[in-house]
């Protein structure tokens, strides 16, 4: 499967001495600073189930992207989606075997960083008819009916219909390792914030 990371160009050039790296999740902010810890165990637990366990050394995944715009293609690095990066970064196009990696919606991964409930609406009239539904369960049974919903976000197929999903145009990569041995091509680039 081909695949892009963006990484900063310190980590490639670790990389490049190490062979094989781990996530460290001392290094993301996401985990550590913003509050999505519970989330990001939760998808930790859903790779373990899919794709199997993870080496050791390894708790937190790597991400990468897998397609933009219903595209699979090398990102464009113009584009919204890669101006929040600051300093000297790299996109590392990666050859990675598909049982090794779980791919997600990128746009519905927000909804279990978010602790919400993924529904199965399709317009505003079913979204409060589901939503008056789901409050009425009682607090133990949201709990369970929302993690469950989460699943969803592993169905990375376009819709075949204009549906409010038709709108979720990104499918995201998660892997246990990267190593040099799957390294493709590298892009180096200049993020556009200050770093």
């Amino acid at each position: 499967m081909r695949i892009w990371s963006i990484q900063p160009e310190e980590l490639y050039e670790k990389l490049k001495i190490k062979k094989v790296l781990y996530c460290d999740p001392s290094q993301s902010e996401l985990i550590t600073e913003c509050g999505f810890g519970p989330a990001y165990i939760w998808l930790t637990q859903q790779m373990k189930a899919r794709i199997g366990s993870p080496p050791e050394g390894a708790t937190y995944p790597f991400w990468a992207w897998h397609t933009i715009e219903w595209k699979h293609q090398k990102p464009d690095l113009r584009r919204t989606e890669f101006r929040a990066y600051g300093g000297n970064q790299v996109c590392l196009e990666l050859e990675i075997p598909d049982n090794m990696v779980l791919l997600s919606n990128e746009d519905m991964w927000h909804i279990v960083l978010n602790d919400g409930y993924y529904g199965d609406c399709s317009n505003d009239r079913e979204m409060e008819i589901e939503d008056r539904w789901f409050e009425s369960l009682p607090p133990d049974k949201q709990i369970a009916v929302k993690v469950k919903s989460w699943e969803k976000i592993f169905n990375v197929s376009p819709p075949l219909d204009n549906t409010w999903e038709s709108r979720e145009k990104y499918v995201q990569a998660t892997f246990w390792e990267l190593r040099l041995d799957q390294v493709a091509a590298v892009r180096r680039f200049h993020g556009r914030l200050n770093a």
